[in-house]
């Protein structure tokens, strides 16, 4: 296909590990080694109008005193050096002219909505109900009838898009890079380990995940337990948990994915479930909640699935994987075989003919 002009534009960046934010960055390298001309933008003016106007002085600051200017980086994901980054964008007419310009959080497809038809046909990749950005969900609601091309990253939002705006979204599944989850840790010699996300949103349900695998621990004494996440612990935690704060890719297939039986990801929202496929990637089993986004990947024959919420329901789905070793190589080994469908090249592949059909 022809080379395109492509601008992504994110919220503002706190250099954080964050799924939805890797998952543009996997899009912009990818694209970029395709030959396309990609820009990625980070604007203030996607928040809610109370941080805008903080922002704004914090953007003030950076440009008065430029040693500042430092913090704007993404060092946590390596990102191609060909792709272009402009970071405190707050008027629309910073952005530079393109083929296509795709929103990729909700506050951000209002921005993108009232740009010039210069800056590019209009685009809004969907990756999570994101509910947590407004007071009222009619204005979310009100983001997916902004006539932006809408793009959804999971059959349950393909759904609700459809419902709320008449108009059917194209289904623009998520991926993970086989080049950084694979299996580097035998899976058949595991010992009793299971790993678990810190996450500070609420619907991420990390404080119940660990007072299920407090419960798990008296079934299975042993247990150890692989904590990993972008943000500090607040609490102290029990001496048979270990934490591994903003994990490398590599760290978290070779030390807390590549060591675990089980991956517990007991979230009540999610838009796809990023760390659940990279966790299946290296070899371990998951055991998740039964809800959209999730169910685009895992099933029950490659994984244990449990209501939202059903404490007991999770206790025992993660103590029959920890003692039947037999069951959970048999799942892993289905959720292995299939996971060549969720490749970032197929990914790429749907979004190159989108664009091009309808820029």
């Amino acid at each position: 296909m022809k080379s395109l002009r492509i601008t992504f534009v994110l919220p503002v960046t706190n250099n954080l590990p964050t799924g939805g934010f890797k998952i543009v960055y996997q899009y912009a390298n990818e694209l970029v080694h395709r030959g396309h001309t990609v820009t990625i933008c980070f604007t203030y003016s996607a928040r809610p109008e109370v941080y805008r106007l903080l922002n704004y002085a914090g953007k003030i600051k950076h440009r008065l005193f430029p040693r500042f200017k430092n913090h704007y980086r993404v060092t946590w994901f390596k990102i191609d050096p060909r792709i272009r980054l402009i970071f405190d964008v707050i008027n629309r007419n910073e952005l530079p002219n393109a083929d296509a310009v795709i929103a990729t959080s909700a506050p951000t497809a209002t921005f993108v909505a009232h740009l010039k038809k210069e800056k590019g046909r209009k685009y809004y990749l969907i990756q999570s109900s994101e509910t947590w950005w407004y007071d009222d969900e009619d204005e979310l609601n009100n983001t997916y009838r902004l006539g932006l091309i809408n793009m959804a990253i999971s059959q349950e939002l393909v759904e609700k898009v459809y419902r709320v705006s008449g108009v059917k979204p194209v289904y623009l599944p998520d991926f993970y890079n086989n080049r950084e989850f694979f299996v580097s840790n035998n899976v058949e010699n595991r010992s009793n380990t299971v790993a678990l996300l810190n996450h500070t949103q609420a619907s991420k349900r990390t404080k119940f995940g660990m007072d299920v695998l407090k419960d798990v621990k008296k079934l299975v004494p042993d247990l150890k337990v692989e904590l990993f996440g972008a943000y500090p612990i607040e609490t102290k935690l029990p001496n048979y948990f270990s934490y591994t704060y903003q994990a490398t890719p590599a760290q978290l297939r070779d030390e807390v994915f590549g060591k675990a039986k089980v991956y517990l990801l007991p979230s009540v929202l999610e838009g796809w479930g990023l760390t659940g496929i990279e966790a299946m990637a290296s070899g371990a089993a998951l055991v998740a909640s039964r809800i959209g986004g999730i169910e685009d990947y895992a099933n029950d024959e490659n994984s244990l699935l449990v209501a939202p919420d059903d404490h007991e329901g999770f206790v025992s789905a993660v103590t029959e994987l920890l003692k039947n070793n037999s069951k959970r190589i048999s799942l892993s080994t289905k959720a292995l075989s299939l996971l060549p469908l969720y490749s970032i090249e197929a990914s790429v592949d749907k979004l190159e003919k989108v664009l091009e059909t309808m820029v």
